[in-house]
């Protein structure tokens, strides 16, 4: 049996266990307490929003190991996609930016940002010298592609109650311009209905299943979509 079949085979197993909860992350039965993880990550909301907006955050059940593995990485993409939050939505990249100021009290954020921003280059990787004022940045996309990925999940976990492993991800792009959204996502969000996500402002998404394939279109801070695709299961008990 391959590894895939194997991982599906596993989890329509572990959901149709109904003795207590799963980790979305893991697909493994959680003993005692769950440490319930934010989709998408709670400090995606700068606290600004978060004081001032009565917001129902989403939770998806987690061992505390598996959620704690991906904080490092949650935090670079948060820091490191806010230049496309700059350029495509400046009132709430403003929001970000006072929220990073406000974090910088801890060492670990400046850090981060000066690792980010201290490699961009005014010329880009073809050796082009780009215009000036603008700069190019070299981001990990293995750490992005990895929460991106991690969101998707829970995405799905929330809408269908199921978990599919990460080697199920069949398909992701980022898609930072709206002619970039392949058809096939475009269509899926056109029909998917409501959008579903506690503020749209900072994280939105629609799902749709098409045979044994979820589609799911992430929205952030609508500013830039990560487009994914994971293949499961025809039935809701994945």
């Amino acid at each position: 049996m391959c590894k895939r079949a194997a991982d599906l085979q596993r989890s329509n197993h572990l959901m149709s266990d109904q003795s207590g909860q799963i980790c979305y992350l893991c697909g493994e039965s959680i003993e005692g307490k769950s440490s319930d993880d934010h989709i998408p990550p709670k400090q995606f909301y700068p606290k600004e929003i978060r004081e001032n907006k009565n917001l129902n955050l989403q939770l998806a059940p987690s061992h505390e190991q598996c959620n704690n593995a991906y904080k490092d990485d949650e935090e670079y993409f948060y820091a490191s996609l806010y230049p496309l939050v700059e350029k495509h939505n400046p009132e709430i990249a403003a929001t970000i930016l006072r929220d990073f100021a406000r974090r910088c009290k801890n060492p670990q954020m400046p850090a981060m940002l000066r690792k980010i921003f201290g490699d961009a280059s005014g010329t880009s990787q073809g050796g082009i010298i780009l215009p000036a004022g603008v700069v190019e940045i070299n981001v990990d996309l293995y750490k992005i592609q990895r929460i991106a990925g991690k969101i998707a999940r829970g995405a799905l976990f929330l809408s269908k109650e199921i978990y599919i492993p990460e080697s199920n991800i069949v398909d992701m792009r980022i898609c930072p311009e709206e002619s970039e959204v392949p058809d096939m996502y475009q269509i899926s969000w056109k029909i998917a209905g409501s959008i579903k996500g506690p503020y749209p402002k900072v994280f939105s998404y629609k799902y749709i299943q098409y045979e044994e394939y979820h589609i799911i279109s992430l929205l952030f801070w609508e500013a830039f979509m990560f487009c994914i695709t994971i293949q499961g299961a025809d039935g809701s008990n994945t």
